[in-house]
C-alpha cells in the first residue's frame, strides 16, 4: 500500500511530497529532495541520527492526528525552498 508524506508533515515549510510502497522508498525520496532542496549535505543524509529522526517522523505523521505526539519545533533551522 503507498503512502504520502509532506515536508510540512516532517515540521519543514514545504509543500513537497513522497510517496512510497515502503520506508526505504519514502526514505529515498526524502534524501533526493533534502539534498536539492533544503541543503543537506551527503554526510548528513547518510547520518544514522537523520534517518532515524526520520523514521519517527514518518511513522508519526501516519497516526491520526488525535493521537499523534506534540513536537516541539522551536530549535530547527527550516529553511522553504
Amino acid at each position: 500500500m503507498a503512502m504520502t508524506i509532506t515536508c510540512a508533515a516532517m515540521g519543514y515549510d514545504c509543500g513537497y511530497g513522497v510517496t512510497g510502497r515502503d520506508m526505504d522508498q519514502i526514505l529515498s525520496g526524502i534524501k533526493h529532495h533534502s539534498l536539492e532542496f533544503h541543503g543537506y549535505s551527503e554526510e548528513e543524509l547518510n547520518s544514522p541520527d537523520v534517518i532515524e529522526r526520520w523514521k519517527g517522523e514518518i511513522r508519526q505523521s501516519a497516526r491520526p492526528d488525535a493521537i499523534r505526539t506534540p513536537r516541539d519545533e522551536s530549535d530547527r533551522d527550516v529553511k522553504p525552498h
